[in-house]
């Protein structure tokens, strides 16, 4: 038995269970599981057999990762284009299974006035000097509140650059309330995150991660659940943003984040927890005072 990390094949997961190789159940499940590249005996402690992987590799399903396995999103596939396909297909599958699967949906664009201002948004790149105001970076935390109830395998950790009566350093959000994890900050290990400069300056950046233990007991470990919790990460950072504009703060947002950067600034376990989105949060440049 070797120990060669292996991977799903970029190439099947074009089109993972339709107008390609026909997949038992099985198979599907270890390509979606192969995403991440891991070890043959990852693979059988997670349900693979050595026969099930040894046929999967003679069909060309699998293959030897890169020799950095980290880059694997850089070879054409990322791990949400493939699920998505996937998803779609295992829903397919499986509809009169599958229970109804109800989320808070009501608050967000509830009012006329919600939907002028979400049309109207726009991303901020250029942050004013002066400190984000205290109450504005709490109302974008409360606003968050009912869904992190709602999805308690989401979290909150938010990079404090220069906020009004807060300290500077990154927070855990939890139940409410702001707790110090890390005192002071490295600007540029932000900037390092989304490898983009507009995110240095005053404000704050919040971090939206996963715990992937507890994703898998709230959602189980089909396909449908990395979808859902992709979906639940851009319903959070809506609503972050909407309340963020609310206050006159200015916003910007990317899933496009270096996790391993991002797991190391926030004081992440990797091996349970993974960040996936982050919100910068900030005053919007005062075009007046350039100096």
């Amino acid at each position: 038995m070797t120990e060669t990390t292996l991977q799903s094949v970029p190439q099947i997961l074009l089109d993972p269970f339709t107008g390609g190789p026909v997949l038992t159940r099985m198979e599907a499940a270890c390509l979606a599981a192969a995403l991440t590249p891991s070890t043959r005996p990852e693979l059988e402690k997670a349900g693979f057999t050595e026969d099930l992987v040894d046929g999967m590799l003679k069909r060309g399903l699998l293959a030897p990762a890169p020799a950095d396995a980290a880059l694997w999103h850089r070879h054409g596939w990322g791990r949400p284009q493939a699920l998505l396909r996937a998803a779609d297909a295992h829903r397919a599958a499986r509809m009169a299974e599958l229970p109804a699967c109800p989320a808070p949906v009501a608050g967000v664009l509830d009012s006329r006035a919600a939907f002028d201002q979400a049309l109207a948004r726009r991303s901020l790149r250029q942050f004013d000097r002066r400190p984000l105001p205290a109450p504005a970076l709490h109302a974008v935390l409360a606003a968050t509140g009912a869904l992190l109830r709602a999805w308690p395998h989401l979290r909150l950790y938010v990079a404090v650059q220069d906020v009004d009566g807060i300290e500077r350093g990154v927070h855990a959000y939890h139940a409410g309330a702001l707790e110090l994890r890390t005192a002071g900050l490295d600007d540029t290990r932000l900037r390092d995150c989304a490898h983009q400069y507009w995110v240095l300056g005053t404000g704050a950046v919040l971090f939206i991660t996963v715990n992937w233990h507890a994703l898998e007991q709230a959602h189980g470990r089909g396909p449908d659940a990395y979808t859902a919790v992709l979906t639940e990460c851009g319903r959070l950072a809506h609503t972050a943003v909407l309340a963020a504009g609310r206050t006159g703060a200015g916003t910007w947002m990317t899933p496009a984040i270096d996790e391993q950067v991002a797991a190391d600034l926030c004081g992440l376990d990797t091996e349970l927890q993974e960040a996936l989105y982050m919100l910068k949060v900030g005053m919007p440049r005062n075009t007046e005072d350039t100096q």
